[in-house]
């Protein structure tokens, strides 16, 4: 049976977390559970095999159940409207406020474990997954992705988006560029690093390193809504990450898996990431 949950509870379980950083000259970020986060569907565990870090964000996603918390854009529409579940950690600033730019060029950097056992292409119900986002108004930015679509190739890849049809959240693609073949990224911890210089014009560029090995290299817009745009989350462009599995069929249908994360960090330079 499907279960929907009321905003104003899921809104009540909205706690702050903070993202600790190793990296001593890297920002230290916050984070705080994505209203629409399925209940009990995020948790912070101590070990897990394989990596080096004092905590691991733990994100699961599972079946049958969806939020009916609004995304509060006018448009009365949220995850169920979608056929979406997710479990999510959103960037804020110490105030709650989640509408502000990134700095105008960053390092991000993280480990992820995306475990065998985790359904993808071939084994999810037909959506497409965001492991981590740059969120601007309606759609992400930039985000890395993934596809349960047959015939989509099967990958992991960076995403580059711009709104198409606002009031249903329709987005386009600008650029959807591969990283790896998602059978060969998955059931291994992997270190990813994002240099990105947000710009409307064409200076902007994106560049991917997974495991230290450059794997992708955009040059061209990174910011998908025009400086003059009429709306007040114009500026919005907050650093996302967990696991968003968008646009299925129907919530029944998804399988369930978790994905984890640790040592979540940005700074003003690779070297000052760490590793």
């Amino acid at each position: 049976m499907l279960r929907t949950f009321v905003s104003k509870t899921m809104l009540a379980a909205v706690i702050i977390v903070v993202a600790f950083n190793d990296a001593a000259s890297a920002d230290r970020l916050k984070f705080e559970q994505n209203g629409s986060n399925l209940p009990d569907s995020y948790k912070q565990v101590r070990k897990v095999e394989g990596i080096k870090a004092k905590r691991v964000h733990s994100f699961s996603i599972y079946g049958g159940d969806c939020v009916t918390a609004s995304y509060g854009d006018g448009t009365g529409k949220g995850d169920c409207t979608y056929g979406s579940v997710r479990s999510w950690l959103r960037e804020s600033k110490s105030d709650g406020r989640w509408i502000f730019p990134q700095p105008s060029e960053a390092w991000y950097g993280w480990d992820m474990l995306i475990p065998s056992s985790f359904p993808t292409v071939g084994q999810q119900t037909s959506g497409s997954y965001t492991f981590v986002g740059w969120k601007g108004f309606v759609c992400s930015h930039a985000s890395i992705n993934h596809s349960t679509r047959k015939g989509e190739g099967g990958t992991i890849y960076l995403r580059l988006q711009a709104p198409r049809d606002p009031a249903n959240h329709d987005c386009r693609d600008i650029a959807r560029i591969p990283l790896m073949k998602m059978s060969d990224f998955k059931g291994q911890w992997r270190n990813i690093q994002v240099y990105a210089k947000w710009s409307h014009q064409s200076d902007g560029q994106i560049i991917v390193y997974v495991d230290g090995k450059q794997h992708a290299n955009y040059n061209g817009p990174t910011l998908n809504i025009a400086p003059d745009y009429p709306h007040k989350k114009t500026k919005m462009n907050h650093f996302d990450f967990g696991v968003y599995l968008c646009c299925t069929a129907g919530v029944k249908h998804v399988r369930p898996g978790t994905v984890y994360f640790a040592n979540v960090k940005r700074a003003g330079s690779q070297k000052k990431l760490g590793r």
